[in-house]
Protein backbone atom coordinates (compact mmCIF):
# COMPACT_ATOMS: atom_id res chain seq x y z
CA UNK A 1 0.00 0.00 0.00
CA UNK A 2 1.38 3.30 -0.95
CA UNK A 3 1.37 6.51 1.50
CA UNK A 4 0.61 9.44 0.01
CA UNK A 5 3.82 11.88 0.59
CA UNK A 6 2.23 15.29 1.18
CA UNK A 7 3.86 18.55 0.20
CA UNK A 8 4.47 20.67 3.70
CA UNK A 9 4.77 23.48 2.09
CA UNK A 10 7.58 25.46 -0.04
CA UNK A 11 10.92 26.58 1.68
CA UNK A 12 11.23 30.44 1.56
CA UNK A 13 12.27 33.52 2.91
CA UNK A 14 10.20 34.99 5.55
CA UNK A 15 9.39 38.85 3.82
CA UNK A 16 8.45 39.90 7.41
CA UNK A 17 11.10 40.27 9.21
CA UNK A 18 13.05 41.23 5.97
CA UNK A 19 11.45 43.96 6.09
CA UNK A 20 11.04 45.10 8.89
CA UNK A 21 15.58 45.02 9.23
CA UNK A 22 14.98 46.79 6.18
CA UNK A 23 13.03 49.56 7.62
CA UNK A 24 15.56 49.31 10.62
CA UNK A 25 18.50 50.15 7.75
CA UNK A 26 16.65 52.77 5.98
CA UNK A 27 16.05 54.65 9.62
CA UNK A 28 19.61 54.19 10.57
CA UNK A 29 21.32 55.70 7.55
CA UNK A 30 18.62 58.65 7.64
CA UNK A 31 19.51 59.55 11.31
CA UNK A 32 22.89 59.30 10.62
CA UNK A 33 23.39 61.09 7.62
CA UNK A 34 20.97 64.03 9.25
CA UNK A 35 24.29 64.06 11.92
CA UNK A 36 26.79 64.18 9.31
CA UNK A 37 24.88 67.56 8.46
CA UNK A 38 24.75 69.01 12.45
CA UNK A 39 28.43 68.44 12.57
CA UNK A 40 29.36 70.18 9.69
CA UNK A 41 27.79 73.16 11.44
CA UNK A 42 29.98 73.42 14.66
CA UNK A 43 32.03 75.74 14.18
CA UNK A 44 35.67 74.78 14.69
CA UNK A 45 39.08 76.92 14.47
CA UNK A 46 41.68 74.34 13.53
CA UNK A 47 45.39 75.74 13.88
CA UNK A 48 47.72 76.45 11.28
CA UNK A 49 49.73 74.33 9.34
CA UNK A 50 52.83 73.91 10.86
CA UNK A 51 55.67 71.43 9.99
CA UNK A 52 56.59 69.24 12.67
CA UNK A 53 60.18 68.08 11.80
CA UNK A 54 63.10 70.05 11.22
CA UNK A 55 66.79 69.46 11.09
CA UNK A 56 68.07 70.95 14.11
CA UNK A 57 66.23 70.51 17.61
CA UNK A 58 64.81 73.77 19.00
CA UNK A 59 64.68 72.52 22.24
CA UNK A 60 65.26 74.81 25.38
CA UNK A 61 65.30 72.28 27.80
CA UNK A 62 69.03 71.13 28.91
CA UNK A 63 69.29 67.15 28.85
CA UNK A 64 71.67 65.81 31.27
CA UNK A 65 71.61 62.01 29.95
CA UNK A 66 72.99 59.43 32.68
CA UNK A 67 74.26 56.11 30.63
CA UNK A 68 73.68 52.64 32.62
CA UNK A 69 76.42 53.38 34.79
CA UNK A 70 75.26 56.42 36.41
CA UNK A 71 78.02 58.69 34.37
CA UNK A 72 76.30 62.22 33.50
CA UNK A 73 76.47 63.66 29.50
CA UNK A 74 75.42 66.98 28.50
CA UNK A 75 73.20 66.63 25.30
CA UNK A 76 75.19 69.15 22.60
CA UNK A 77 73.36 69.03 19.65
CA UNK A 78 70.30 66.85 18.08
CA UNK A 79 69.73 66.50 14.34
CA UNK A 80 66.09 65.22 13.95
CA UNK A 81 66.63 64.67 10.25
CA UNK A 82 69.68 62.71 10.01
CA UNK A 83 69.59 61.41 13.64
CA UNK A 84 72.58 62.75 14.74
CA UNK A 85 73.45 63.10 18.09
CA UNK A 86 76.64 64.66 20.19
CA UNK A 87 77.33 63.93 24.16
CA UNK A 88 80.11 65.85 26.12
CA UNK A 89 80.44 64.08 29.58
CA UNK A 90 80.38 66.25 32.31
CA UNK A 91 83.12 65.20 34.83
CA UNK A 92 81.55 68.11 37.80
CA UNK A 93 77.49 67.80 37.79
CA UNK A 94 77.48 70.46 40.68
CA UNK A 95 80.40 72.59 38.53
CA UNK A 96 77.96 72.49 35.15
CA UNK A 97 75.27 73.25 36.83
CA UNK A 98 76.26 76.67 38.27
CA UNK A 99 78.28 77.37 34.95
CA UNK A 100 74.64 76.95 33.30
CA UNK A 101 72.58 78.28 36.08
CA UNK A 102 75.04 81.97 35.63
CA UNK A 103 74.33 81.34 31.96
CA UNK A 104 71.17 81.00 31.46
CA UNK A 105 69.48 81.50 34.65
CA UNK A 106 67.51 79.16 36.15
CA UNK A 107 63.92 79.56 34.82
CA UNK A 108 65.38 76.81 31.87
CA UNK A 109 63.97 73.64 31.77
CA UNK A 110 66.19 71.03 32.72
CA UNK A 111 66.04 67.25 31.37
CA UNK A 112 67.52 64.37 33.16
CA UNK A 113 67.30 61.40 31.31
CA UNK A 114 68.79 57.83 30.97
CA UNK A 115 67.61 54.29 30.18
CA UNK A 116 65.62 52.05 32.15
CA UNK A 117 69.34 50.31 34.48
CA UNK A 118 70.49 53.49 35.40
CA UNK A 119 71.38 53.53 39.13
CA UNK A 120 67.85 55.12 40.70
CA UNK A 121 70.59 56.60 43.83
CA UNK A 122 72.23 58.56 40.51
CA UNK A 123 69.44 59.79 39.16
CA UNK A 124 68.07 61.29 42.69
CA UNK A 125 71.53 62.36 43.39
CA UNK A 126 71.38 64.69 40.50
CA UNK A 127 67.63 65.84 40.60
CA UNK A 128 68.53 67.06 43.80
CA UNK A 129 71.67 68.88 42.53
CA UNK A 130 69.31 70.39 40.47
CA UNK A 131 67.08 71.55 42.51
CA UNK A 132 69.90 73.14 45.39
CA UNK A 133 71.01 75.20 42.17
CA UNK A 134 67.44 76.82 42.40
CA UNK A 135 66.31 75.09 39.08
CA UNK A 136 62.89 74.58 39.61
CA UNK A 137 61.86 73.29 35.85
CA UNK A 138 63.41 69.80 36.56
CA UNK A 139 61.93 66.58 34.47
CA UNK A 140 63.19 63.08 34.74
CA UNK A 141 62.73 60.97 32.14
CA UNK A 142 63.68 56.97 32.30
CA UNK A 143 62.92 54.40 30.30
CA UNK A 144 65.75 55.28 27.20
CA UNK A 145 68.56 57.74 26.48
CA UNK A 146 67.29 61.42 25.02
CA UNK A 147 67.97 60.02 21.09
CA UNK A 148 70.41 56.96 21.87
CA UNK A 149 73.35 55.84 24.28
CA UNK A 150 75.45 58.63 25.13
CA UNK A 151 78.87 58.20 23.17
CA UNK A 152 81.55 60.70 24.95
CA UNK A 153 83.02 62.84 21.57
Amino acid sequence: MRVPIEDEGEMGVMMTPLIDCVFLLLIFFLVTTMMKKWEKQIPIELPDITSSLSVESKQDASVIALDDRGRAYELVSHNTYSGETAYRPIDDVLAYLSQLRAARGNEIPLEISGPWNVPVERVIEVFDLCQLQGFAHTRVRLGNAPYEDPVPQ
